[in-house]
């Protein structure tokens, strides 16, 4: 990786980790906006805005796929008519998600992409400095080691309603940071959370370097994105894990 794409990532001082705890054992949930420094907020920005190594994401039932987006898009209009049916169907009738993802922790496991921009993110979201302030924020000292994801919602994309709850992984919460740019609440890709009986009891729009953490398991998903939306929906993500 050339020297020019190193950036320094650092958490605004102004947070406090304790004073943010609280809130957090209160509800379960917490969005603490202006999470990163400006200069940090800017270069990963920068980083994810202009990031192509993006993979179509997508689920049909317990089995999980990824299809490089350009594969996606050149695929011949009957066939992506009928890809784009089976998707609806899937989440008319139960589970299901489609958006565009960059799962920087797995293609560093498997040696792909070595080098990528985006896999700073991993190494930064397991250092101590981050994983620290995460263990005092949840209360959970634990907490040993963090996924990385980076994900881009387009008009179209949504998931549906689920707990992140996993059988082979302990997951303490799970974290977003928000990286997008002018969102009006009105184009959808909001994440919201649900109770027992699907009325909707909270939930934080896309917004610019702003933390969204929330205990797992908990009921949420992320509305379906308008066919008018102006801009990309733009995260990094994943879960905190012992």
């Amino acid at each position: 990786m050339g020297a020019s794409t190193m950036i320094r990532i650092e958490i605004d001082k102004k947070h406090d980790p304790e004073q943010l705890a609280s809130e957090y054992a209160r509800t379960g949930r917490l969005q603490v906006p202006g999470f990163f420094t400006e200069e940090t907020a800017s270069a990963l920005y920068n980083l994810i805005s202009g990031n192509k190594t993006w993979f179509s994401a997508y689920n049909e039932g317990d089995n999980y796929y990824e299809v490089p987006v350009a594969s996606m898009m050149n695929m011949p209009r009957e066939q992506k008519i009928q890809f784009m049916q089976k998707v609806q169907l899937g989440a008319r009738n139960g589970f299901q998600y489609f958006f565009d993802q960059y799962y920087m922790t797995e293609a560093i496991k498997n040696g792909r992409e070595t080098g990528h921009p985006l896999h700073q993110m991993h190494d930064y979201v397991n250092s101590p400095e981050f994983l620290d302030f995460m263990r005092i924020l949840t209360g959970t000292p634990e907490i040993d080691r963090s996924d990385s994801f980076a994900s881009q919602y387009l008009p179209g994309h949504f998931l549906t309603t689920h707990d992140d709850t996993h059988a082979n992984e302990d997951r303490v919460a799970a974290y977003t940071i928000s990286m997008t740019r002018n969102w009006n609440p009105n184009w959808g890709g909001n994440l919201m959370f649900l109770d027992e009986t699907g009325n909707i009891t909270g939930g934080f729009k896309p917004a610019f370097n702003t933390l969204n953490i929330f205990k797992v398991p908990q009921a949420h998903a992320v509305q379906h994105v308008a066919p008018f939306a102006g801009e990309r929906r733009l995260s990094y993500l994943g879960w905190l894990k012992r």
